[in-house]
């Protein structure tokens, strides 16, 4: 399990790690807006504590323009959220420059009131520090330049800039210290958690969408698809057609070579009727040895067409199995869409008439309401 993430705590695979991050996507907007919002409120409130500590004048004036210009950078980040455009490098950059005006206020704030307070804000900035591991994009790399480098630069400033003694500055670089080392473990900890639930979802997903045997969908997932056809279809005003596939004396194959060959025909069927068929086509598997294919923009004539396209593809060709080559043939049955097609289900009911109809002729054959 712990091999298929990087050190970061991210999916070595680069398109498992994009699909997580669009799924994370509307979470993670919601929740930086909300820190965006919330700390450049904070931050032009803490005014008030600046002037009861500095008292009117150039010191105040400027740690207020601080507070003024990073809450500016929030308001700003959260306008481009706002906006909801998906760009990752733009949003890494927006952390970047915000947690950088953030911690440069700290900076600032920390030299103009060391002489007074001494190290007194040094907890409430290495909040800070957790804040932006906990809240910000499922990266690591933008959390790790705003807290990490934050920190090396506020105990830099600390050191040269302050007359404080070194306990107090000690104290503080261990705190910030405990702060980063927190950060980024709960940040990794937390990381791979979500990513290990996404992809138990996603394998939970797949066995109820795709059948497993066949590896094509599943019944409950091919109607639902179907009932999106047939309302796009009745809403559009485009054609549309049903076909319904079945193999032909399955049940022998079953009984003459066992219930594996008969799966490897299953599954065979399957690939190369799905082969045969549009991207924008829906197949899947009813149950049992039938199968069902959506059709959208596609009138009766050319249903057929494809229909046809079906049954050559499947059936020119012996299957290869654990009992040698196998011939296998299918029938097909299929029904366009009609005004008087109250739903879905009497669409499927005169394809499936239709599939009955082509068994009952002798199989091996392709049947419609025209026919």
């Amino acid at each position: 399990m712990m091999a298929q993430f990087n050190w970061m705590g991210e999916f070595q695979d680069p398109e498992k790690e994009i699909t997580f991050r669009e799924d994370q996507w509307p979470r993670v907007k919601h929740k930086m807006q909300f820190v965006y919002v919330t700390t450049a409120v904070v931050y032009l409130l803490a005014g008030f504590a600046d002037f009861l500590e500095l008292g009117p004048g150039p010191k105040f004036n400027l740690l207020l323009a601080c507070r003024a210009l990073a809450a500016m950078a929030g308001l700003t980040s959260f306008y481009q959220l706002y906006l909801n455009k998906k760009d990752v490098l733009r949003h890494t950059a927006t952390v970047c420059v915000y947690m950088s005006a953030v911690m440069g206020t700290e900076i600032i704030e920390l030299i103009l009131k060391a002489p007074i307070t001494g190290t007194m804000t040094i907890s409430a900035t290495s909040f800070v520090v957790l804040i932006c591991y906990l809240f910000f994009p499922p990266r690591l790399m933008a959390p790790l330049i705003g807290g990490l480098g934050g920190s090396v630069l506020y105990i830099g400033s600390m050191i040269f800039l302050t007359p404080l003694p070194f306990t107090s500055m000690s104290t503080t670089i261990l705190s910030f210290g405990l702060a980063n080392c927190c950060g980024i473990y709960f940040f990794i900890h937390m990381e791979k958690t979500k990513r290990r639930e996404f992809s138990a979802l996603a394998e939970l997903r797949s066995l109820v969408e795709i059948d497993e045997l066949t590896q094509v969908y599943s019944r409950r997932k091919v109607l639902e698809m179907g009932h999106f056809f047939f309302k796009s279809a009745r809403r559009f005003h485009t054609p549309g057609s049903v076909l319904m596939l079945d193999i032909d004396h399955f049940k022998r194959f079953n009984d003459t070579f066992g219930h594996h060959t008969g799966d490897q025909i299953l599954a065979g069927v399957a690939t190369r009727c799905k082969h045969a068929l549009r991207e924008v086509d829906s197949f899947g598997r009813l149950g049992g040895e039938e199968f069902i294919v959506f059709l959208p923009q596609c009138t009766l004539p050319q249903a057929l067409i494809a229909a046809e396209r079906i049954r050559t593809t499947v059936c020119n060709t012996p299957f290869h199995t654990d009992n040698g080559e196998v011939l296998v043939t299918i029938s097909i049955g299929a029904a366009e869409l009609q005004p008087d097609h109250a739903d879905l289900s009497c669409l499927i009911r005169d394809a499936d008439m239709q599939l009955y109809r082509a068994k009952a002729k002798g199989r091996n054959r392709i049947y419609h309401a025209a026919a």
